[in-house]
């Protein structure tokens, strides 16, 4: 295998076997080929049909010049190719980015051009055999696509550098706007509506924020996520502002992206209260991570209400257990759990023996009897129904490890 270093001139530029002299003679045919090429690709890509801009015309013109001459410098010449050249190619393919197209017009225009080059090199060797031999097409043929997948190649180098710099500078406005969004005072909604103007994100009537915290804390990768969902993942506290949130399917399509992460949502808000819906979110995040939420999908806090209103001051929560459930310190830890259990099941059943035994499955006269005892320990509060609400509540809050018997 011949390697880099060991090739011949010829075997990197198959033109370097041409004569120079060819160069000079194919030049004043050229010269007659670019306003030909300048035209099919003016008519024949749309981006570039703007035959009333004269200043648009000659960039278009001079860049065909430039990668004409630039073939017939290669004629005859052993040296490396024209790093200035690919440079200006680079441009090319930076100002398509700008400007906000794909790189498929100018690599239209590309092979337009190499096409009518060849068909003019292909006429004039029949034309004039003694100007141009025919042993001289098969390298002229070669380098052709090659010099092709070159300028290609160096449009695409700038295509790509200005399209990470506009999507990095997109993701700081984007990221400028979820902190507007979020911050503690209520943003003007001309603030956000020029700052999502910037950040091309379409300003939505609702959103909500989704609170994350990653289950795995050496992970540095993040999910891919819809398009129009602001993320930051790089806070202390990473959080999502998903817009219009109650669309079908809108969380549980999140919920898979975001599986190796705990995720809550807080309420649907208007754009403005944003933080508010953070605020929600962090409260129910905090009891999914505790488990006392699920931690499937992204869980959400309207769903929960009870259980973020009761959680909300663990330490109210926990001195009203004490409070309320003291007459049962009177039993044994054993009878104090079902006896705990049972006063619960029968709150939430309307003190039912028979659909508290049904649940518990034991009899209904055990129910009968344990309900007896309950009664000699509380004795009316358990017909008071203010006393009744508040047992119910430490008692939930009890079987989640919150509060003390």
């Amino acid at each position: 295998m011949t390697t880099a270093a060991s090739a011949t001139p010829s075997e990197i530029n198959p033109l370097a076997t041409v004569p120079r002299e060819i160069a000079e003679r194919l030049r004043p045919y050229f010269d007659q080929t670019i306003d030909k090429i300048v035209h099919e690709v003016q008519s024949r890509v749309a981006d570039y049909a703007r035959p009333h801009d004269p200043k648009y015309h000659r960039a278009t013109r001079a860049a065909v010049a430039d990668a004409l001459n630039g073939f017939l410098d290669r004629i005859g010449n052993p040296e490396p190719p024209d790093e200035e050249l690919r440079e200006r190619f680079r441009e090319l393919g930076a100002g398509e980015a700008y400007e906000g197209r794909s790189l498929d017009s100018l690599q239209a225009a590309m092979r337009i051009s190499a096409a009518i080059t060849w068909r003019r090199i292909n006429e004039l060797q029949m034309a004039e055999p003694l100007t141009l031999p025919r042993r001289y097409l098969g390298p002229l043929a070669e380098t052709k696509f090659l010099y092709l997948e070159e300028l290609a190649t160096a449009a695409m180098e700038g295509f790509n550098s200005v399209q990470a710099q506009v999507a990095g500078e997109l993701q700081r406005r984007r990221g400028r706007l979820l902190n507007l969004l979020l911050a503690d005072a209520s943003p003007a909604p001309e603030t956000i509506n020029g700052l999502a103007r910037a950040a091309e994100w379409r300003l939505p009537a609702e959103v909500a924020v989704v609170a994350l915290h990653s289950r795995d804390p050496e992970s540095t990768g993040t999910p891919a996520l819809p398009p129009d969902v602001l993320a930051d993942f790089n806070r202390p506290d990473p959080c999502l502002v998903i817009p219009d949130p109650d669309g079908p399917g809108r969380l549980r399509s999140l919920g898979t992206a975001l599986r190796d992460w705990d995720a809550a949502a807080g309420p649907t808000v208007e754009v403005t209260r944003a933080a508010e819906s953070l605020r929600r979110a962090r409260d129910t995040l905090a009891l999914v991570s505790a488990g006392q939420l699920p931690r499937e999908g992204v869980t959400r806090w309207s769903d929960h209400l009870s259980t973020v209103l009761l959680f909300h001051d663990p330490g109210l929560i926990t001195a009203m257990s004490r409070m309320r459930l003291a007459p049962l310190e009177q039993l044994r830890p054993a009878q104090r759990e079902r006896m705990a259990e049972t006063l619960l099941a029968l709150l939430q059943h309307g003190f039912n023996a028979n659909e508290v035994a049904a649940r518990l499955h034991v009899h209904p006269q055990t129910v009968r009897y344990r309900l007896r005892n309950l009664r000699r320990l509380f004795s009316d509060r358990l017909d008071d129904p203010d006393e009744r609400f508040e047992l119910e509540m430490v008692l939930r809050a009890r079987l989640t490890g919150h509060g003390t018997a």
